[in-house]
């Protein structure tokens, strides 16, 4: 009986002292960067209480319980925001999309699929990503599981704004599929048939617990549209209910008619006419282009086994650096995706970031790379505690080596990750 008394004691005693942190935590600063403002404020502090910023200036005295965080020489981010990912899905890059459909319904499962997720959820924390938005390919809500997981510290990874299975027409995105196997497909996508089908499949993805509607205006790679009816009862449905509604297209024609249905976002839009653009403007429509950088479209060409300069590799880039130039001449709100998931030798998380280093090589300036990662995808999500370093806003800072204003490449060199004030990647 002494025994067991002396081990719940002391397992108490460890409990306790790994699980408990500072109530107050002061973050001393040389730079951080103010996304509303788009540039750099100096010499800061800022100090945390219950995941909070509770205050910041140049002047603030220091709480004497607080504990003192040094970030002085590193330049202070917002916790860095990924648009678009696919946690619970990974491709070889190098197969049929319908073979990694079904090895992931048939072969993984949602449990395994679950799991892998949180390890690839980690790897986006270590990269000085605290948000991810997750756009379904997780089986039946696999993607709810995991963000509860982590929101109830029993995985460890950024905060998951997820939309579970995408509403899609008959088939998904699997080419190919035979009438009599056509449940493969739906044990990863909720297809639609018709127009109150449509609003009830909206109100089971609200009651699972997701927090944005997916819907396939176009399901590429199959030649498929939703019908305009059914798009806009999902969006009506999915805004009664306060949720934000999301559409995957790709080409012009879906863009415009996702757009006329109401959406509030249009995800990749590969191919998009100045018209569609105009239109995205007007009706505030953020637009999250999810553009494969130079050093992932070598190692994609090298991946299928196809010989290729760098002219070509170049060439093959152009068409999306070209319509994003347009976007943003057009002033459409970009906020930052990459859709990376696909295997390519990076970390999830890191191979995310290349999208930056896409827009960087598109033409788009170093403010506004780093406001489309930070404040727009805060915006695009609907948070205004997230993607910002101010009085009142969440906790979720990173420290990098280096001046991402000057040299985008800085991004690379994350050093320190807090997320809701608590420590994730302390600075060494």
């Amino acid at each position: 009986m002494k025994l067991l008394f002396f081990l719940f004691f002391f397992l108490s005693a460890i409990t306790q002292s790994n699980g408990q942190k500072a109530s107050t935590i002061a973050l001393k600063t040389s730079r951080v960067f103010d996304s509303e403002k788009g540039q750099m404020l100096l010499d800061q502090t800022i100090i945390i209480k219950e995941g909070i910023i509770m205050d910041m200036g140049r002047s603030i005295s220091i709480p004497q319980d607080a504990e003192v965080i040094d970030l002085t020489g590193f330049t202070v981010l917002p916790g860095l925001i990924e648009a678009h990912n696919h946690l619970l899905m990974s491709h070889p890059g190098d197969e049929d999309n319908t073979l990694t459909v079904t090895k992931a319904v048939t072969q993984e499962g949602d449990a395994l699929r679950a799991l892998r997720g949180a390890a690839r959820a980690k790897s986006f924390l270590d990269a000085g990503y605290t948000t991810v938005r997750d756009l379904g390919n997780s089986g039946k809500f696999a993607d709810v599981a995991l963000k509860r997981s982590i929101a109830e510290g029993s995985s460890v990874g950024p905060r998951l704004y997820v939309s579970g299975p995408g509403l899609s027409p008959v088939g998904g995105q699997a080419p190919d599929v035979l009438p009599n196997h056509q449940a493969l497909v739906e044990g990863e996508y909720r297809v639609i048939r018709g127009v109150e089908d449509a609003r009830m499949a909206v109100r089971e993805n609200i009651y699972y617990g997701v927090d944005v509607i997916k819907l396939y205006s176009n399901s590429s790679p199959n030649k498929l549209f939703l019908s305009a009816e059914e798009m806009k009862a999902i969006v009506e449905e999915a805004h009664l209910h306060g949720v934000k509604v999301t559409a995957h297209a790709t080409n012009d024609l879906a863009i415009k008619r996702a757009i006329e249905a109401g959406v509030n976002a249009i995800e990749h839009a590969y191919a998009v006419s100045d018209e569609a653009l105009l239109l995205m403007k007007k009706r505030k429509v953020t637009m999250v282009p999810t553009d494969m950088d130079f050093l992932l479209g070598k190692k994609q060409f090298e991946k299928l086994k196809i010989s290729a300069s760098d002219e070509k590799i170049q060439a093959a880039l152009q068409p999306y650096h070209e319509r994003l130039q347009r976007a943003i001449k057009f002033g459409v709100m970009i906020a930052a995706g990459s859709d990376m998931y696909m295997d390519l030798g990076l970390t999830r998380g890191e191979a995310a970031k290349r999208v930056l280093f896409a827009y960087k090589e598109a033409g788009m300036n170093n403010k506004s790379i780093l406001q489309s990662a930070t404040l727009h995808g805060a915006n695009l999500i609907g948070e205004e505690k997230l993607g910002r370093i101010k009085k009142g806003s969440w906790a979720d800072i990173v420290a990098i080596n280096g001046n991402p204003m000057e040299n985008l490449s800085a991004l690379e060199n994350v050093v320190f990750v807090m997320k809701a004030g608590e420590v994730y990647k302390p600075i060494k």
